[in-house]
């Protein structure tokens, strides 16, 4: 995640000189093209088979938005998915095989392990839209969009590193057995107001959005173990790749945009 901040504030502060604008442009009375580059945070609530796993999510992330003479908007963004509301209870995610009856799970000090699960995934897109103005000059107002993308959900897994009380079964590489990780192609739409200050000072976006992935599992085996009517334990084995999901979320997003645009000087007079 810190590396992914670090290249967003990169191009944030390269933005000015990697796309030069030529002329000056005056924003209150004509239409300016401009790249625009963003830090964004959305609140999302799931639906459909997301809802059976994860409960109120965030993402944040950053954009990078083209605005033609026309006012047509092409967008790229990548968004961080995060929440600590899981709907499944410890023995679901973790299986019977390894927790007691309460859940829990014994370290190889006999001891029980503190752990904490958490919503983790990325959401990555591609869009285009029309920006119809409105207020208070031609590069703001109301804008549609619509695009492709990718999602991908987990659940991750963290537990308190203790003295020879380490948890064996979920060390390193283990874990991802547990993190039922999905991911799939998405399509997204989002509608919402853009305001482009006429003095550059404040552009941001509020928007409603809904995305939509039909996702599979992306682990190839899963090692949780429960135990059947009889007492007999059972894995869930290989994941079915074949087993499709019906992701979805649906929010409020805000952004804030630094545009790269040379805004015309404003004229002075003196006596």
């Amino acid at each position: 995640m810190r590396r992914f901040f670090i290249i967003l504030i990169g191009c944030v502060l390269l933005s000015g000189a990697a796309f030069p604008q030529g002329k000056t442009r005056n924003i209150k009375k004509e239409v300016v093209p401009t790249m625009m580059f963003g830090a964004t945070y959305a609140a999302l609530l799931p639906g459909f088979d997301t809802r059976t796993d994860y409960g109120f999510s965030n993402t944040i992330g950053g954009s990078m938005v083209y605005k033609t003479d026309h006012n047509w908007l092409f967008t790229a963004n990548g968004n961080l998915i995060f929440g600590n509301q899981l709907k499944k209870s410890r023995i679901e995610i973790m299986g019977e095989g390894i927790t007691t009856t309460t859940g829990d799970v014994i370290g190889g000090g006999g001891l029980y392990t503190s752990m904490a699960f958490f919503q983790r995934g990325l959401l990555l897109q591609a869009e285009a839209g029309k920006l119809f103005p409105y207020r208070p000059n031609p590069n703001s107002g109301f804008f549609v969009q619509f695009g492709l993308g990718y999602l991908m959900n987990r659940i991750k897994i963290e537990y308190q590193i203790e003295a020879q009380n380490d948890p064996y079964c979920l060390i390193d590489d283990y874990q991802y057995g547990y993190d039922q990780m999905r991911g799939g192609p998405s399509l997204h739409a989002e509608t919402g107001y853009l305001l482009m200050s006429d003095s550059r000072l404040y552009n941001f976006a509020v928007s409603l959005e809904l995305t939509y992935a039909r996702t599979r599992s992306l682990r190839d085996y899963d090692f949780r173990v429960f135990f059947d009517d009889n007492g007999q334990p059972y894995t869930m084995g290989y994941n079915d790749k074949s087993k499709r999901f019906n992701d979805f979320y649906y929010g409020i997003r805000i952004s804030w945009f630094f545009p790269t645009y040379q805004r015309q000087a404003e004229a002075y007079y003196y006596n």
